[in-house]
């Protein structure tokens, strides 16, 4: 039996406006949620750099790309 430990998500936002934060909240509360069917594992990090024309440039850290698909997939949305 192997037990799973659970850590919170790392979060870099690197944006002058601080609104990112809050706007990104449920969307990054669900995308911590997400465990890898294949690995069991969550998402380790994402850090999200500023908008353009209310897009925003993210990058995972994942245990794969299945998994990092799924998070971008919540979070990549237009703010």
């Amino acid at each position: 039996m192997t037990a799973t430990r659970q850590y919170p998500m790392q979060i870099t936002i690197a944006d002058r406006e601080l609104r990112l934060r809050e706007r990104l909240r449920d969307r990054l509360e669900l995308a911590a949620r997400l465990r890898c069917a294949e690995h069991g594992q969550q998402v380790i990090a994402v850090s999200i750099h500023g908008r353009e024309n209310g897009w925003f440039d993210s990058v995972w850290v994942t245990c794969c790309e299945s998994l990092e698909q799924q998070a971008a997939g919540i979070v990549k949305e237009r703010c």
